[in-house]
């Protein structure tokens, strides 16, 4: 089997497969990632800013820190992964499906993110800060203080997730929810509101 390119800056990638191993204070940045497949591995920190991936995907991969700020991401699929205090601000994603991924403490402040799914993830302290969604779906999620201050939410389906807002939720506008969510989230509403709500 041969082994997997090394990663430099400013390189483009096709059809590359990294497996099984650990990829740490990598330097990556400004590269392309066409049909890529990276698979049972841990990322640690790294630069991977301005990074463009198109294709293929992530499956049971660790990515912890590191620096992907802008980069962008356009029908990659993530599968079983993780990312914990990951960096991503002002990134763009189209066409991506996220299935059974955990997202901890992870920065999308600025971000894109259209036509985007979600299935059976957990969302956890992830910060969407003047981030704009469209046709984003999630389906099955358990989402734990989101921060969507200042947000734009176009077509954003949240029914049958467990959503818990940090901040923001003003900015739900544009989502679409079932009553329980709504019934749930009502005393945030109320108290955005100024609503004084007092048991009789």
């Amino acid at each position: 089997m041969s082994l997997p390119p090394v990663l430099e800056p400013g390189r483009t990638y096709e059809g590359a497969i990294w497996a099984g191993d650990d990829l740490q204070d990598v330097d990556a940045e400004d590269s392309t990632f066409v049909d890529c497949t990276l698979s049972g591995l841990t990322i640690s920190r790294g630069l991977w800013a301005r990074t463009s991936w198109h294709g293929r995907g992530l499956t049971g991969v660790r990515i912890l820190g590191g620096s992907f700020a802008r980069s962008r991401w356009r029908d990659v699929r993530f599968d079983g992964s993780a990312l914990a205090g990951c960096e991503l601000y002002g990134a763009r994603l189209q066409g991506v499906r996220l299935l059974g991924v955990m997202l901890d403490s992870v920065n999308l402040r600025g971000a894109t993110l259209e036509d985007v799914t979600l299935e059976d993830c957990v969302l956890r302290d992830v910060d969407l800060g003047g981030a704009k969604l469209t046709r984003v779906r999630f389906a099955g999620c358990r989402i734990e203080r989101l921060d969507v201050t200042k947000a734009t939410l176009t077509r954003v389906d949240l029914r049958g997730t467990q959503v818990g807002i940090a901040r923001g939720v003003d900015r739900l506008g544009g989502a679409i929810l079932d009553i329980a969510q709504v019934l749930d989230l009502a005393p945030a509403f109320a108290a955005h509101l100024g609503i004084d709500v007092r048991y009789p």
